[in-house]
């Protein structure tokens, strides 16, 4: 009897899961203007614009950070709110200004998926960021980080909770 519970209980998680998967169009958040610069001693920061393409945000925001070089006070496991919007980011993982994984968040109403409150979706999305991103200039003590004019950073998306 619980068996049979728990398969069913499995079975409508599921459910809520894939049907929320089509209504999220699953295009990549794309990535542009992304600048980063590090100075010894001192802070790092981080500054970008992500855009959903999908058709139900076609929304954009503009993101920023900033924390003490060095150290590991970037956003890791939760996300920091990009303005005022429904965005978030993270660094998934960070090596260095020239190597690392940008996280993104975005929340919005979808009605496919159900009445209010139920309506809500989050997406998630992964960017690689390498050196061949960038151009980057270095003087002692700093670094600097722009991401190449007119080239676009694709975070695919890897999950959706509605």
């Amino acid at each position: 009897m619980y068996g049979a519970a728990l398969l069913l209980s499995g079975l409508c998680i599921l459910a809520t899961f894939t049907s929320a998967l089509p209504a999220a169009a699953n295009k990549p958040f794309q990535v542009s203007k992304l600048s980063i610069q590090e100075i010894e001693g001192a802070n790092t920061t981080i500054d970008f614009t992500v855009y959903d393409p999908d058709p139900l945000t076609n929304a954009t925001a503009v993101c920023t950070g900033i924390w003490t070089t060095g150290s590991a006070g970037y956003p890791q496991s939760s996300y920091k709110t990009c303005g005022n919007s429904t965005f978030g980011w993270n660094m998934f993982s960070y090596t260095n200004i020239q190597n690392f994984v940008l996280g993104i968040e975005h929340s919005f109403t979808d009605p496919s998926v159900g009445k209010p409150p139920y309506d809500q979706l989050t997406i998630f999305g992964r960017g690689n960021v390498t050196q061949a991103d960038f151009v980057c200039t270095a003087r002692i003590g700093r670094a600097r980080c722009d991401q190449q004019e007119g080239s676009t950073i694709r975070a695919p998306i890897y999950a959706v909770i509605a």
